[in-house]
């Protein structure tokens, strides 16, 4: 596999030292002007251990993986610079400096991609641009949303997966509904669907997935399209199972068993050390990651 590797770098072509050089140039300057916003509000939250985007990570290595993929497309084009990079350096500034002043770091980040894309532009043209659009487009979902945004979308999530839990329990329970996200089984066991119950971090990171799993597939455009579309749903299916059957740990074992269904267990390993084992929250990937493969499957995809 290495060896293949090496053998493809040295298939390419020899960057033009000039052209090098000002690449260089404009990645460091852009990654100098959004320092503050990377050290203050990328990395605090993608680092956060409770938080929403352990995924981001993944996603710079992910964008790198489909330029890669795309070097047969690269090879057979020749860089010619276009001014049209300029308006979208603009407007990349325009948001960049807007989020200064205004305080919005979210703001800010909106402009990052758009300065990658008008650099493009004007460093290697039009052609090029256009087949490294898509990956850099993808890295829009490494972006923390701001708060309000996170809070529209969550909460109806959190409802939905409830009303799930609920129409999965109600045929063999007595179940006490108290508001939109909490409900009481017949034991006395209180369970409140909080924000970290939603499903959120997962279907942000399943919806990664799958964008990068468009690259790999050869299926139609309207065909990739049913993946992301048939994922909230599913999502939402698997969450409310994993909500239930917390609830039925609760009501059965008592609080101790439903905080184990619900956030796992410690083991400790001799060389691992202590590891954390999921329990019902494993169900929140392998449902949808079984349901969209075998829908990939049922499009077409045959690899």
């Amino acid at each position: 596999m290495l060896d293949q590797f090496l053998m493809e770098l040295k298939r390419l072509p020899r960057p033009q030292p000039i052209l090098a050089g000002f690449v260089m140039a404009f990645l460091a300057a852009l990654l100098l002007a959004y320092r503050e916003v990377i050290e203050w509000y990328w990395l605090p939250r993608w680092g956060d251990p409770n938080g929403y985007y352990s995924y981001a990570y993944l996603v710079p290595p992910l964008a790198i993986v489909m330029i890669w993929m795309r070097r047969e497309q690269l090879l057979k084009l020749r860089a010619q610079p276009s001014w049209w990079g300029l308006p979208f350096l603009l407007w990349g500034a325009g948001l960049h400096l807007l989020g200064h002043w205004g305080l919005s770091s979210w703001l800010s980040s909106m402009g990052f991609p758009l300065f990658l894309i008008g650099g493009s532009l004007m460093l290697f043209g039009t052609q090029i641009t256009r087949v490294l659009l898509y990956p850099l487009l993808f890295l829009y979902l490494m972006m923390p949303m701001p708060s309000v945004v996170f809070d529209e979308i969550t909460n109806p999530i959190k409802v939905w997966s409830t009303e799930v839990a609920l129409a999965i329990l109600s045929p063999f329970y007595s179940v006490l509904k108290t508001s939109q996200v909490t409900f009481i089984m017949p034991s006395g066991y209180e369970l409140h669907v909080g924000v970290e119950c939603s499903g959120f971090k997962v279907t942000v990171a399943l919806l990664t997935f799958i964008l990068f799993f468009f690259t790999l597939v050869d299926l139609s455009l309207w065909r990739k399209l049913v993946l992301p579309l048939a994922l909230f749903p599913i999502a939402i299916l698997s969450n409310g199972i994993r909500i239930a059957l917390i609830a039925i740990f609760g009501h059965h074992f008592g609080p101790e068993a439903g905080k184990i269904a619900h956030e796992g267990f410690e083991l400790t390993l001799p060389v691992l050390g202590t590891i954390n084992i999921p329990t019902t929250g494993a169900l929140e990937i392998l449902i949808p990651f079984i349901a969209l493969f075998l829908i990939a499957r049922w499009l077409g995809w045959k690899r």
